[in-house]
């Protein structure tokens, strides 16, 4: 793995997760990038360095050998502070100054403080928010055909399945049917993702996560982690269900908002990554909102 550039960053260790954590709860955002639990779980994929002052926390990621800063982490008084010491960063080691996943508000207060920076939309990386009293329910017209699949589970399995909450005594049992799920795909985000989320296991007792399985005959068959953003939002960072069993991934999403999520007034259930199929399901759930989210780079004038 490549040394980031800027010598005032390290890379990001178990051992910082309660001071990332700390600085998130100052930046109060919802964006699902912004996550602790979403950073355990691609920090492989999407590496992760941090730079901590008293004020704001900075996290520098790369992709596609391509070097951006995150929104930076503090009170807000302090983002114009954070921004120009990134930026101040990334000149002194001579790479473009980038920044990713950043939010409409937090990119126009970027264009205000750098107004040679561009701001460009990123569809594929928005964020789908949803009611947590509609999804409890699966309430209205537009919703119908998955209420059908949510139905067809319960008269089909009524006393056969069963809903409990995830802990150290069956986490074994969701690895298990992790790695047989979709285990004949050898997709390499897939594998990345499976490889995230027995990240998130092991450190199940440092994050600030909640799970839940849903058993059938004494058998898991699918698993959901979720963790809380700002003030009445909470994400989803996993959910998985065995594609077989007709309304699974409804009756785990259903089951797991009426056992832990009920508190929340809103789901942030992440974006879509540009996959169509990803796409049309995620609007198949008719979102009330999205977190849009946007990229900023140096302006480039052409004569």
């Amino acid at each position: 793995m490549s040394n980031c550039p800027c010598s005032e960053f390290r890379r990001f260790k178990d051992e910082d997760i309660s001071i990332v954590m700390e600085y998130l709860k100052k930046s109060k955002y919802i964006e699902s990038n912004h996550n602790i639990v979403n950073m355990i779980m691609w920090r492989f994929y999407f590496p992760l360095w941090i730079c901590v002052q008293k004020e704001y926390l900075c996290l520098i990621g790369k992709h596609k050998n391509q070097w951006f800063m995150y929104m930076p982490l503090c009170e807000e008084k302090y983002f114009k502070q954070a921004v120009l010491c990134t930026k101040q960063y990334f000149e002194n080691a001579k790479i473009p100054f980038v920044m990713s996943c950043f939010t409409y508000h937090q990119a126009h207060m970027v264009k205000e403080i750098i107004p040679d920076m561009q701001i460009i939309e990123d569809r594929d990386g928005f964020d789908y928010i949803y009611s947590i009293e509609q999804l409890k329910t699966l309430s209205g017209k537009k919703l119908q055909k998955k209420r059908n699949h949510l139905n067809a589970f319960y008269k089909e399995y009524e006393n056969r399945y069963m809903y409990e909450k995830i802990s150290h005594s069956n986490i074994s049992e969701c690895i298990d049917f992790l790695e047989q799920w979709k285990n004949d795909e050898e997709d390499s985000m897939l594998l990345e993702e499976k490889k995230g989320i027995k990240e998130v296991f092991r450190l199940w007792d440092v994050l600030p996560c909640e799970g839940g399985l849903l058993r059938i005959d004494g058998v898991v068959k699918a698993f959901v982690i979720s963790s809380p953003l700002f003030d009445k939002v909470v994400q989803v960072n996993v959910e998985k269900a065995d594609i077989a069993i007709r309304g699974c991934y409804q009756a785990i999403m259903v089951e797991h908002i009426k056992a832990c999520l009920s508190h929340y007034e809103y789901v942030n259930r992440e974006d879509d990554m540009g996959l169509d199929s990803l796409r049309q399901a995620k609007m198949a759930y008719n979102p009330c909102s999205f977190v849009s989210k946007y990229r900023l780079q140096k302006e480039v004038f052409y004569d």
